[in-house]
């Protein structure tokens, strides 16, 4: 079935990237994401890597301009910093230094409201890793008034990570009969202050669209584009849902859990063979890495109430649902079977909930995956 994520414009495949990619130095071009070589240090490699919030911010925004309340562009702070750090650690990189950069429409809102607001995101999120012994140094960053370009605002960051070349994470040398654990996105980790509804960055178009009220649009025009459907929930943004155990508002706005203490620790003790932030392309981002390898996943946990509630109010497909979202799943690592119980062990000591979720056998023809859940079972290539 068409998926109701594309109708809105957001392409998942990301076409058209390829092109960027084969101009790259990138020395492990099928690792999550890309290595350059240092060049003071043959022996490290460099990780530059950029992602944002997705439309997040258009939800912040429209929770300001409803109850004047801040709190929600601090937390996209957390969600650019995962976004980036978590995508580096994926390739055993170890982040150094990360910049911002906020492009803002200064007649929609106050620009020293959002940024004395970040500055306070950036603040607690960099001093609760201190506290893991994770030193990220914040280099300041990039602001720029856009009017004529942005409709509200939008955030993204970069981060500096370095990777010892002989241990870089590939991906390369996943096997048939390796296991696959995965960490949950939902829940409330050990370091963080409140209850994660587990949507993360990704789908947000989607979850906006479905889940809020047409009033919003009416109000505020520049929260959507005239192209699109437009807003056809049935939600307000304080609307508390009994399911949810906190409002849409705050559901949708959940900041991604950032997985880097956990992974720094798993990997000081365990040589994993692939890690996935299940970010783009949902439950099907594993498919980009390894040889010939078909990943069988059939003992997913439940997804979240959120994935729920918005595939029921947007009726987008299942199929399509596992590959908008992470349906629960947040991060992926595929180890030899025998080293599972150890990852999920460092997992939950930080209060985060793991399981086996899958295994790894032999494709005929390139890489492909099999979902089994109770919604169905799904074939992706």
């Amino acid at each position: 079935m068409p998926s109701k994520y594309e109708e809105l414009g957001v392409d998942v495949s990301k076409k058209g990237v390829e092109f960027l990619k084969k101009i790259t130095d990138d020395m492990f071009p099928e690792a999550f994401c890309s290595i350059v070589k240092d060049p003071l240090n043959p022996e490290w490699g460099i990780i530059l890597h950029t992602d944002g919030a997705g439309t997040k911010p258009v939800v912040s925004y429209l929770y300001y301009r409803e109850t004047g309340d801040v709190r929600f562009f601090e937390t996209l702070v957390e969600d650019i910093v995962a976004m980036n750090v978590d995508d580096a650690a994926c390739v055993g990189g170890l982040p150094i230094a990360f910049s911002d950069y906020v492009a803002i429409n200064p007649f929609k809102l106050s620009k020293q409201d959002l940024l004395n607001s970040l500055a306070k995101g950036f603040s607690k999120t960099f001093s609760k890793l201190r506290d893991y012994g994770i030193n990220i140094l914040f280099s300041g960053g990039e602001t720029a008034d856009l009017s004529d370009i942005v409709r509200t605002f939008d955030i993204s960051g970069t981060v500096l990570a370095r990777v010892e070349l002989s241990r870089v994470i590939t991906g390369r040398n996943i096997s048939p009969g390796d296991i696959i654990i995965g960490l949950r996105s939902g829940g409330k980790a050990r370091y963080e202050e409140r209850e994660n509804s587990g949507i993360m960055c990704n789908g947000i178009t989607l979850a906006r669209h479905c889940l809020l009220s047409n009033e919003y649009l009416k109000k505020y025009p520049e929260i959507s584009s005239e192209e699109t459907k437009g807003y056809y929930g049935r939600f307000k943004i304080d609307s508390f849902i009994d399911e949810l155990s906190m409002t849409v508002g705050e559901a949708i706005l959940s900041p991604t859990r950032i997985y880097l203490p956990i992974i720094i620790e798993i990997l000081r003790e365990i040589r994993v063979k692939a890690m996935v932030h299940n970010t783009g392309g949902g439950l099907t981002k594993c498919l980009k890495l390894g040889r010939n390898i078909k990943y069988v996943k059939d003992n997913l946990p439940e997804p979240d109430p959120i994935f729920k509630l918005i595939q029921n109010e947007s009726g987008e497909d299942w199929r399509n649902m596992y590959q908008n979202f992470n349906m629960g799943v947040g991060l992926e690592i595929v180890v030899e079977k025998g080293d599972e119980e150890r990852i999920i062990n460092i997992s939950e000591k930080f209060g985060v909930s793991a399981q086996i979720i899958g295994r790894c056998e032999k494709s005929s023809e390139g890489n492909s995956l099999t979902i089994i859940s109770k919604y169905g079972k799904f074939n992706y290539n």
